[in-house]
């Protein structure tokens, strides 16, 4: 190989070399992720206060009608339903034709009527011969006395016919006793249909309640006697209504043990106007008792047990949370009350707690 060949090699060997060694070229940065994690701003908590130390139980029990404003109808007459007008759970007025009721006994004082509108129209001439012939001079007064009982009594044996008529809701032009409601509300119970046999010794063909009140029955037992008084406030909850209470007051309790279930019946009243509490329906009824005395209260579920200890998560005015050790004084099923360790007026937080505790805890190591 010449000189000249051989240096060149060299040469460009050596810049090679040369760039090999220069500054690295910068890494372009890893795209971060678009996930923001949760605020403390955005957390749920609720305002510690002084509130009075309460125990509560739990109560299982039942939506049902109010007695004092339910009517359950009975059919006065025998026959068969033809038509109906309603369906259970319909709203209906007091007048309004819930069905029809074809008798043999509509027939049969339709014709009473018929026959003593007849004799009535006799006994009005035989009425107008004897006014006649008594103002003659032809007949006595008896006659005439006579002429106008005739007359009275079919007009008060019309009356009557009329007034059964009435009473049963009779049609003429039907043929048929209409079925009216006999109150306004909701049709609760209905045992007919189209083509039903009416007996008079029936129950009641349907039941009408005015369910803008209701009772709340709750079971009692033994273990809580000592605890649940009359004239006690109650927390209605319902799995209907996961996130929605109701107020009530516990009006009478029971004196005698159900039979059946070994229980007394405590009995709380109950406004409907949403007539969101349905009969029937399931409840749990959480009565309070007073302890004495005020503590700062929280519900329960807002505590973390942790190593043993019990803490709460309080948030501060500058949005951090501060994981809290507390001791609790009383505590029940709900509520856990505390003298010391929470002051009144601090940011407790009662949702996703226990995830936030967790992110704090470790924040602070």
């Amino acid at each position: 190989m010449s000189i000249s060949i051989r240096c060149l090699f060299i040469l460009s060997s050596v810049a090679i070399s040369l760039g090999s060694c220069g500054p690295e070229t910068e890494k372009t940065p890893e795209k971060q992720s678009d996930s923001v994690p949760a605020m403390p701003a955005e957390v749920s908590t609720m305002t510690a206060k002084l509130e009075e130390i309460t125990q509560s139980i739990r109560l299982n029990g039942q939506i049902e009608y109010n007695p004092n404003q339910v009517v359950h109808y009975a059919s006065l007459v025998n026959g068969i339903i033809t038509k109906t007008f309603f369906s259970l759970g319909d709203k209906v007025k007091k007048g309004q034709v819930l069905a029809e009721l074809r008798s043999s006994e509509l027939s049969d004082l339709n014709a009473q009527v018929s026959t003593l509108q007849a004799q009535l129209t006799v006994a009005n001439r035989k009425l107008s011969i004897a006014e006649s012939m008594f103002a003659d001079k032809v007949s006595s007064e008896k006659d005439l006395f006579e002429a106008q009982s005739e007359v009275a009594i079919l007009k008060t044996d019309i009356e009557k016919v009329n007034a059964n008529l009435s009473l049963y809701n009779a049609s003429a032009e039907k043929g048929v006793f209409q079925i009216k409601a006999p109150v306004s509300g909701y049709v609760v119970e209905n045992n007919i249909s189209g083509g039903t046999q009416i007996n008079g010794n029936d129950a009641h063909l349907f039941t009408i309640s005015d369910l803008s009140d209701v009772w709340v029955t709750t079971n009692v037992y033994a273990v809580d006697l000592p605890f649940v008084q009359k004239g006690m406030s109650a927390v209605i909850k319902s799995k209907a209504y996961p996130d929605e209470t109701f107020e009530g007051v516990i009006s009478e309790i029971s004196q005698v043990f159900d039979p059946q279930e070994r229980v007394l019946k405590a009995r709380i009243r109950m406004p409907n106007k949403d007539l969101k509490l349905k009969p029937g329906l399931a409840i749990e009824a959480v009565v309070r008792k007073n302890q004495g005395g005020k503590a700062i209260g929280i519900p329960v579920g807002a505590m973390i047990f942790h190593n043993n200890e019990n803490y709460v998560l309080i948030k501060k005015a500058d949005n951090s949370l501060e994981p809290r050790k507390v001791t609790v004084d009383v505590q029940d099923n709900d509520r856990a009350f505390f003298k010391n360790g929470i002051e009144a007026g601090e940011k407790v937080v009662i949702k996703n707690q226990l995830l936030l505790f967790s992110d704090a805890v470790s924040s602070e190591k």
